[in-house]
């Protein structure tokens, strides 16, 4: 079962065409994460500039100028930025089904639905070190053109080079069949089932024994389990996911800051402000000040 408090809410492209793109950068400026969410499409980034930690379930990569992506549907992910450094990188996201016949044929049987029915690994990390790179790069970024610049019958490109793309995975053997560990599974559903639970309370008193029975675990081993998959402790991901909050009540509403501080489960204002700048480099109000319609909303 996903956690639906996870999912983003954003719809990407139409009806016509479920397609979409976009261009986005972390920086000192705007120095917070992307929080941890999921949705039913593929997503496929690349790194323009710079450096970022990108976190697909329970593992982390670090991508870097030119490296590529791929986050296969319902998978969780986050974005941390890497020593404050700035970073840009394009996103594509889209629905595997509009690449589907409506009656069945070969390219639905060999390739889209063992991918749809998780059989076939998609590839997560694509550099310059594997074969077919440039290929797969410039079809990404032909693809990404054409979105942008929206030609008559763009969207009629755009299908054949997502075609295209696939065929080049494939041809290069970067798509295998996959081997399923029910550990991993089941350890995907805890963190999910854990992140759900402090998205949903995150504005209570959230004291770890009470997010432990999430997982049925004690705290001792909840606390460890928490660390080793997601790369900081509980204590530390509430308090990212409370100052990812307040940064967008900072930017989306007129409240003052000790309401937001409140709202958004810190009990004492000047721990907000201590923590919020440690974060941000400046202050609550200097934030509202410089970033108004900033906020990256995931």
């Amino acid at each position: 079962m996903h956690s639906l408090n996870l999912k983003e809410n954003r719809i990407h492209g139409n009806f016509i065409l479920p397609f979409s793109v976009y261009h986005c950068e972390i920086n000192d400026n705007v120095s917070h994460s992307i929080v941890t969410h999921w949705h039913e499409e593929i997503e496929i980034i690349t790194v323009e500039k710079g450096m970022a930690e990108f976190r697909v379930d329970l593992d982390s990569y670090i991508l870097k100028d030119g490296d590529i992506l791929i986050i296969k549907p319902f998978s969780l992910h986050s974005i941390y930025p890497v020593d404050n450094m700035h970073c840009t990188w394009n996103v594509m996201v889209f629905n595997l089904g509009m690449l589907n016949s409506s009656t069945t044929d070969g390219c639905l049987i060999k390739y889209f639905a063992p991918i749809s029915n998780n059989e076939h690994q998609l590839p997560i990390i694509i550099n310059n070190f594997l074969a077919g790179y440039d290929e797969i790069f410039n079809s990404i970024s032909e693809i990404i053109n054409c979105f942008d610049i929206k030609k008559t019958a763009f969207e009629l490109k755009i299908k054949s080079l997502l075609f295209y793309f696939f065929s080049l995975l494939y041809e290069n053997d970067l798509i295998l069949k996959k081997k399923t560990s029910s550990l991993t599974n089941e350890s995907t559903e805890k963190i999910k089932a854990t992140l759900n639970y402090i998205h949903e309370n995150y504005m209570h008193e959230l004291p770890i024994s009470d997010i432990a029975t999430t997982c049925n675990f004690s705290q001792y081993y909840f606390m460890k389990f928490f660390k080793k998959h997601l790369g900081i402790t509980c204590n530390e991901y509430v308090n990212v996911y409370r100052l990812a909050m307040a940064s967008k009540l900072l930017n989306t509403t007129d409240k003052s800051i000790t309401e937001i501080s409140f709202e958004t489960g810190f009990n004492s204002v000047s721990y907000f402000n201590k923590l919020f700048k440690e974060k941000f480099k400046i202050t609550p109000k200097e934030f509202r000040e410089t970033n108004k319609d900033k906020f990256i909303d995931v």
